[in-house]
């Protein structure tokens, strides 16, 4: 089989894998970094919902990193998010999600795969290669193989043991059409630690110091001439960004943003500008509230591991509680929604928290929720109007016992009912669900009508 020539819609490529915990996203990140240091614009982007990922592709970039879902957005949809995240950039550097090909279901849809080939760019495979030599090429055939339509750049072959199984990697590999363009040893520095919800925040490691060492060495791993050779085989894309809305209007809103809440798709952010709204972030674990502000969004992240020190912030939990009851508008999402209700329970001690819904959040030791989400909002509030659908994603590992889930309508992917918990009226829509306003255009559209 030919190697099938780069010819592709948008300048950039997609960093995928055979499999979670391959070591994408460190490749990833040190090969932005190396690339930003030869003087490119590099965007960054994350396929998929996660969240907490393109944290660490933001610090390495130093630019915004945007999620590209076709889940969330199908279609054009996907290609505004992508012109969304290429503004003034050179290069995109995609890291994929799970597998190459694990989409919805058993299928391919919402894959790394699909969103590559949606957006014609070609594929750099990681291959964990640890404890095996001659298996790789019967992994990688099939890979490569799989779907014809899918074009592949190069091969970074990781966790190499030494000299010699490189050697027999790279015999292992020599018909396979595909170039090995990267060759990385086991070592400690080149792993990332975690919890429960995945990676460690960026925020919480010293990550800007250790990247620059990551990238020190990956140039010595990586073949970047090869990487950057893609520029001569890709076209511009088509059209730029357009980013203004007809119902732009100018308000005030503001955003928790701290070590306790940290989780939002940038593109949220971006579509509240592009309508009107001048973000204010504060941080609730020391900031007052923005008087000024005449909307809330409270996004996710680990409340429970600063449920002490969110307590102990009287003032602001009175004052946020005083305000909800008297009509500010607020998001809420799984953190925050967390933070909303009577109180946290972790580790065996109870947490009093903002007390505008009720019921207690309790931490669990294991998974209680996973997966992509459809909401139907058979009553409109204040974001989504009547018989809304949007979607999202939902991650947790706590449930809030005798809680209810009143004003949403919630279901998988695949059309089934989904036991979770939230409140969606009047002022209020708070819920363990994080919402992609890409996949709802006219929920800001009937938020800023009523601002």
């Amino acid at each position: 089989m030919a190697l099938r020539r780069l010819q592709t819609g948008n300048r950039g490529l997609v960093i995928a894998a055979p499999w979670s915990g391959s070591g994408k996203t460190i490749i990833t990140c040190a090969l932005i970094r190396l690339l930003k240091k030869r003087g490119l614009k590099v965007a960054p982007f994350k396929i998929g919902p996660d969240y907490i990922d393109p944290a660490y592709l933001e610090k390495a970039a130093g630019r915004p990193c945007y999620n590209l879902d076709t889940f969330f957005c199908p279609g054009e949809a996907l290609h505004q998010s992508f012109r969304r995240g290429m503004r003034e950039a050179d290069l995109a550097i995609v890291e994929g999600v799970m597998g190459l090909f694990d989409g919805l279901g058993g299928t391919t849809k919402a894959s790394t795969a699909e969103v590559a080939k949606e957006l014609g760019l070609p594929v750099v495979l990681v291959l964990p290669a640890k404890s095996f030599s001659g298996t790789a090429a019967a992994l990688v055939r099939g890979l490569i193989e799989f779907d014809e339509s899918l074009k592949f750049l190069g091969l970074i072959l990781n966790q190499v043991g030494s000299a010699k199984h490189e050697k027999f990697l790279r015999r292992a590999l020599s018909e396979v059409e595909i170039p090995v363009i990267g060759v990385i040893p086991r070592d400690e520095i080149l792993e990332l630690p975690s919890r429960h919800l995945g990676l460690v925040q960026a925020e919480e490691l010293d990550f800007g110091e250790r990247l620059e060492k990551l990238a020190e060495k990956m140039a010595n791993f990586i073949d970047v001439e090869a990487i950057l050779n893609i520029r001569s085989h890709t076209l511009e894309p088509e059209e730029g960004f357009h980013g203004d809305h007809p119902f732009k209007k100018k308000f005030y809103m503001a955003v928790a943003r701290d070590r306790a809440f940290a989780f939002y798709y940038r593109e949220n952010l971006d579509l509240l500008m592009e309508a009107g709204a001048d973000l204010i972030y504060f941080s609730p674990l020391k900031d007052p509230f923005p008087e000024k502000a005449q909307a809330l969004y409270i996004g996710g992240g680990y409340p429970e591991l600063f449920a002490e020190s969110l307590s102990q912030r009287k003032e602001l939990l009175e004052h946020l509680r005083k305000r909800i009851k008297e009509g500010l508008p607020v998001l809420a999402e799984c953190g925050g929604f967390m933070f909303l209700l009577e109180a946290i329970e972790t580790q065996g001690k109870v947490y009093p928290m903002v007390g505008a819904i009720k019921g207690v959040a309790r931490m669990t030791k294991g998974l209680r929720a996973l997966g992509y989400r459809e909401v139907r909002f058979p009553r409109q509030n204040f974001l989504f109007p009547e018989k809304a659908l949007a979607r999202g994603h939902e991650f947790r590992y706590s449930v809030v016992p005798n809680g209810k889930l009143w004003g949403l309508e919630v279901k998988d992917a695949e059309g089934q009912r989904v036991e979770t918990y939230g409140l969606a009226e009047n002022n209020l829509v708070a819920s363990y669900i994080h919402f992609h306003f890409g996949s709802c255009p006219e929920a800001l559209k009937h938020f800023v009508s009523q601002i």
